[in-house]
């Protein structure tokens, strides 16, 4: 019987009405700095009693459990939870109420402009990246050109990302992710940025790490025929309640 590997019980997230996040992960980092020079946070989970119409309910009682291996879509309609319910996997905010473990290393891909610092080349972020993740640096080394193949990028390895094209950032943010050893791997509709070609190259990339080393993959992405290739479950997401 294959391990239990995420499980949510009663997970639930509210976010203060006009308040609920500016929509993308470098806009919400840009707020958290004004918070922590003494301003409110509106991004903030609750943390004192509101009256529930002054509140957006992303999730609300979200019960599941991952088993090792599995590869999970995350499906719904825009607004549905979908980003959110990542971003608590990712450790990036915090739930409202309920609970929510995970076991193993996680590694997140879940917007481009995450995930890397911009000031850095290429070659200083896969480090930085692995680092984060808890990796020492001779095991970095080990997947070093493993990574910059993969996303083709050796002319510019040295060069800083705040240079790349979006395609760039993706194809290593996305080699960073699926080479360095992590348990878990979440994925936020980050393909669309890249071609068709490179596209392919990554769900066949996450089908063998799935398959071959067990690694458990959560899947958001409104590409019916790739979540249909990629994933042997579903979590489907109903629209928030307001």
């Amino acid at each position: 019987m294959k391990q239990i590997v995420i499980s949510a019980q009663g997970l639930c997230k509210a976010y203060k009405k006009n308040n609920a996040g500016t929509g993308t992960l470098v806009k919400d980092f840009q707020r958290w700095q004004t918070r922590i020079r003494g301003k409110e946070d509106p991004c903030s989970c609750v943390d004192r009693p509101y009256i529930d119409h002054e509140l957006v309910w992303p999730l609300k009682n979200l019960n599941f459990e991952i088993a090792e291996g599995d590869r999970v879509a995350v499906t719904g309609k825009n607004g549905a939870g979908k980003s959110t319910l990542l971003k608590i996997l990712g450790r990036i905010t915090a739930p409202t109420s309920g609970k929510i473990t995970g076991k193993g290393r996680i590694a997140s891909l879940l917007e481009v402009g995450t995930g890397f610092h911009p000031e850095l080349s290429g070659r200083e972020n896969i480090f930085l990246n692995g680092a984060i993740l808890g990796m020492r640096k001779a095991e970095i080394k080990r997947k070093f050109d493993e990574i910059i193949h993969f996303a083709n990028v050796e002319q510019y390895l040295e060069s800083p990302v705040k240079r790349y094209s979006s395609g760039m950032y993706v194809r290593l943010a996305f080699a960073v992710a699926a080479h360095l050893d992590s348990e878990i791997l979440l994925v936020d509709e980050i393909l669309a940025v890249g071609d068709t070609d490179f596209q392919h190259k990554c769900l066949e990339k996450m089908r063998i790490i799935s398959y071959e080393q067990g690694r458990t993959i959560l899947f958001v992405s409104h590409n019916i025929k790739a979540t249909q290739l990629l994933c042997n479950r579903e979590i489907r997401l109903d629209s928030p309640s307001h």
